[in-house]
């Protein structure tokens, strides 16, 4: 049975941040769950916002049909929901959104 799963990059690191969006990929790409949501919280929200490198990455993303989801409460505190915005992220408060995905059987995976 393949299972459904969130993804949560939360690092502000970028390697890890780049590692888990190739992983994203590859699991989209390869059908290798039945359903894969990626949410970006906290200082990836920061990082990707800077990094030319990585928001070619979530371009790809993007058109590969993965709709992110970043935290708008973390984008306003550090400024940033309308960048966010214009990267292609649907913003929105994440905690609730994370507890429901968790309470429908998803699968969390944090990097």
């Amino acid at each position: 049975m393949s299972k459904k799963v969130l993804m949560i990059i939360s690092n502000g690191d970028k390697n890890v941040i780049s590692a888990a969006m190739t992983f994203a990929a590859v699991s989209f790409e390869n059908k290798l769950y039945s359903d894969l949501k990626v949410f970006f919280f906290g200082p990836s929200e920061k990082v990707i916002s800077e990094d030319k490198d990585l928001q070619a990455s979530l371009s790809k993303l993007i058109k590969d049909g993965i709709t992110p989801v970043a935290c708008v409460n973390v984008g306003n505190a550090f400024n940033i929901t309308p960048k966010l915005n214009a990267l292609g992220f649907n913003m929105m408060p994440v905690g609730k959104a994370i507890a429901d995905l968790v309470n429908q059987d998803y699968v969390t995976m944090v990097f």
